[in-house]
């Protein structure tokens, strides 16, 4: 699936203590809060924390996916907790891994880890991306480093096909990116 495909996900996916719905404007001061409250543990893995979150990089990347939620683009999500709402990170089903795939990104509020939540948020949106009509795959990619992520991974059942290099740009990676894959049944 490149740019030339077209993905739509459900716009919201309810498990048993996470919803997963597409972001809204009022989540703006949430997410802000959210990023700098787990800014320690996120820049060791995402190169897009490796400063502390402002108003405007924020909207940078709420507008965005607010306005094109799949499609040819990323399909972003708030990862809310379900009987209350409360903000508690980001994923998305992103279609940059190549023809029939999807990729599944996501974080955790540093203080929510340990909760399962990366793990029913993954859940959902590979069971999601499955279910898309000519998605065959679904992957997680995590620095090898990285070990809570690859344990999402791997509970979920996600196969590890491949070990390739990255780029080194954050402070924790090893230059070697896991790939795990979900394949649909056939």
């Amino acid at each position: 699936m490149g740019p030339h495909m077209d993905f739509h996900p459900p716009e919201a996916l309810r498990g048993a203590t996470v919803t997963l719905r597409r972001y809204r404007p009022a989540d703006s001061g949430h997410v802000k809060d959210a990023i700098a409250a787990s800014l320690d543990s996120l820049q060791d893995w995402m190169p897009w924390a490796q400063s502390a979150p402002t108003n405007a990089s924020v909207k940078g990347f709420l507008e965005p996916a607010i306005e094109h939620f799949g499609g040819d683009a990323a399909a972003n999500c708030a990862i809310t907790l379900r009987d209350t709402g409360q903000f508690v990170g980001g994923c998305g089903l992103m279609p940059r891994v190549g023809p029939a795939a999807l990729e599944i990104g996501y974080w955790v509020h540093s203080g929510h880890h340990r909760r399962g939540i990366a793990t029913e948020a993954a859940r959902l949106l590979a069971n999601a991306g499955l279910a898309i009509p000519g998605i065959r795959s679904v992957e997680i990619h995590c620095d090898a480093g990285n070990i809570a992520s690859a344990s999402v991974a791997r509970r979920l059942g996600f196969r590890l096909e491949r070990v390739v290099p990255e780029a080194l740009d954050t402070r924790a990676k090893t230059g070697r990116m896991m790939v795990w894959i979900s394949e649909r049944p056939v």
